[in-house]
């Protein structure tokens, strides 16, 4: 074959395997959180993904849920997006900083504007802080369902950690996270088909992380997805619960200790809602030090002045924490 002729075919052949290379469906994201950037898992692997999230499923004890009674947000799995990672960010901003493309912030923390491939819907969703709403940090096991699925026998700390492990978030579509509310697959799958498989493993890597029962309905339609999963976005099966040493710390965020399991944490004393920001003095002495909601310290001070702005603790004396 002449030369010429031999390049021709090559460059039609690289042509074609790259009009027709399997690249990732928009909006998908990887296991972890973030904008896919490469095709879906081979085959092999997702045979592989799906293996191990039924040897997942097959070691949860199967029981009936337990009543709602007792549940409640803050006192039982703490104050929202506490910072129990210890990153000096709140959860939130954290998992949207994970989650979105080219994202803006206001400090080292708060994101202000990005773009997010939303998982559940394939959508591009435009983000900014000023309509918050339109993006909101999904529980892929609902809280008041963990509740439900043998939380109320958990210590506190491992409540509020739960309510703040990457692994068990995601940033989504807010009006379809609204509508997923606190369901689980046996009555809300992901509009997206091509992501329920990876949604469907995720929830039971989080169920065994944190040795959930299932009822026989949730075991069954869990089941049902991964009978027909040809596509798993990542390695959700591989991910990894924060570890238990996180577990005391995280007590801290409660507002109260619930019966049933718990380490003893004191009850956080918080400045009330009209002045949020905490001014103290460790231990009766040196720098006087504000913490703002969320922060690292928040939880754990005991405030001898409230205020409503960090401006305002400046003004009084206070310096932000080092």
């Amino acid at each position: 074959m002449p030369l010429r002729t031999r390049r021709l075919v090559l460059a039609a052949s690289a042509a074609l395997l790259a009009v027709s290379a399997c690249g990732p469906v928009d909006g998908e994201q990887t296991a972890q959180g973030a904008p896919a950037s490469a095709a879906p898992v081979a085959p092999a692997e997702v045979a592989d993904q799906v293996g191990k999230a039924r040897a997942m499923l097959d070691g949860l004890q199967v029981a009936g849920r337990a009543p709602k009674t007792g549940y409640d947000r803050a006192a039982r799995y703490g104050q929202a997006w506490a910072d129990v990672t210890r990153t000096g960010c709140g959860t939130r901003d954290n998992v949207l900083g994970r989650d979105l493309r080219d994202v803006e912030r206001r400090n080292a923390c708060v994101v202000v504007a990005g773009s997010l491939d939303d998982p559940y819907t394939g959508t591009t969703i435009a983000f900014r802080k000023a309509e918050a709403a339109a993006v909101q940090i999904d529980h892929v096991v609902p809280l008041s369902l963990s509740w439900q699925l043998g939380a109320q026998q958990w210590p506190v700390g491992k409540r509020v950690a739960f309510a703040n492990d990457p692994l068990n978030l995601l940033a989504v579509d807010g009006p379809t996270n609204s509508s997923k509310s606190d369901s689980g697959p046996d009555a809300w799958l992901p509009p997206s088909k091509p992501y329920r498989c990876t949604y469907a493993i995720r929830f039971t890597r989080v169920a065994s992380a944190y040795a959930m029962r299932v009822t026989a309905p949730l075991k069954a339609a869990i089941a049902r997805v991964l009978d027909g999963c040809t596509r798993v976005v990542g390695t959700p099966a591989d991910l990894a619960a924060l570890p238990q040493s996180t577990w005391s710390y995280a007590a801290g965020f409660a507002k109260a200790a619930a019966p049933g399991g718990s380490d003893g944490a004191p009850e956080p004393t918080s400045c009330p809602a009209a002045e949020p920001v905490k001014g103290n003095v460790p231990d009766g002495v040196g720098d006087r030090i504000y913490h703002l909601p969320g922060t690292r310290w928040y939880a754990r001070t005991v405030p001898e002045e409230c205020f409503a702005s960090a401006a305002a603790a400046e003004a009084a004396g206070f310096r932000a924490p080092r």
